[in-house]
């Protein structure tokens, strides 16, 4: 290994160029990019949600949702040419019903594939979703 390759801690700690890809939707196009860590930590936590739990004492307990999965990755990774994000995530529940879901799959698809979310990923949400069916409401008041 070359010692010009080696990263030092200062090195690590500027931020990486994000990768940025256009995609071009039916009324023009966006720009789709990879996230950062922290931001790709904040959007699988948006996959959990609180399970009921009328017992003060027990642990807090999560199961995983796909509520909004779409536009959720659409909202942590469409962005500006610059890589500035577009949108909030209070903009989900708008984003996920103005949008077609022809031109969000084709967000998705990108956006997967530069942050590196595979399909065994996917499968392992759903898997846990289906876990417990027991609360399939999909209300519009939750905003992760």
């Amino acid at each position: 290994m070359e010692e010009s390759n080696f990263l030092t801690k200062d090195l690590l700690l500027q931020r990486d160029d994000l990768k940025i890809e256009k995609v071009e939707l039916t009324r023009g196009y966006v720009f789709v990019r990879e996230m950062t860590g922290s931001e790709k930590d904040r959007w699988e936590q948006s996959m959990l949600k609180q399970k009921p739990n009328g017992n003060k004492n027990a642990a807090v307990e999560y199961e995983t949702t796909l509520e909004d999965f779409r536009a959720k990755l659409a909202v942590v990774t469409m962005c500006d040419a610059d890589g500035n994000l577009l949108f909030e995530a209070k903009d989900i529940k708008a984003l996920n019903k103005a949008m077609s879901a022809t031109n969000m799959e084709k967000i998705v698809e990108v956006a997967q594939r530069l942050n590196a979310i595979s399909q065994k990923d996917k499968d392992e949400i759903l898997k846990n979703s289906e876990a417990d069916p027991e609360d399939s409401s999909s209300s519009d008041s939750a905003e992760n």
